[in-house]
């Protein structure tokens, strides 16, 4: 099992937006096959820090699913909303021991 991080830094003041969206995506993102994502936010760090997290067996699966996703036509739209929001971003995967 693979682990998928997705760490964004929303502009000053702009996390609650971030998580909105990310709540939005959900529906989306399980019908393109991704797992159950997660939405954590900052208790310390940097600020405005929104993490989404989720589950999928594989890297193949993963990529599969992300390009189902990415294929969708609501997707543009909502990457569109996402990208006045979100300052930086970057990507981590973690395998799973069980």
């Amino acid at each position: 099992m693979i682990i998928v991080r997705d760490v964004f830094q929303a502009k000053y003041g702009r996390g609650d937006e971030l998580v909105a969206l990310f709540k939005e995506l959900i529906p989306a993102a399980q019908a393109a096959g991704m797992g159950d994502m997660r939405i954590t936010t900052d208790l310390s760090g940097r600020f405005f820090t929104v993490v989404t997290e989720e589950q999928v067996e594989s890297l193949a699966a993963y990529e599969q699913s992300r390009d189902k996703l990415f294929a969708a036509p609501e997707f543009e739209g909502w990457f569109a909303r996402m990208m006045e929001i979100v300052e930086s971003g970057s990507r981590e995967f973690y395998t799973l021991v069980e």
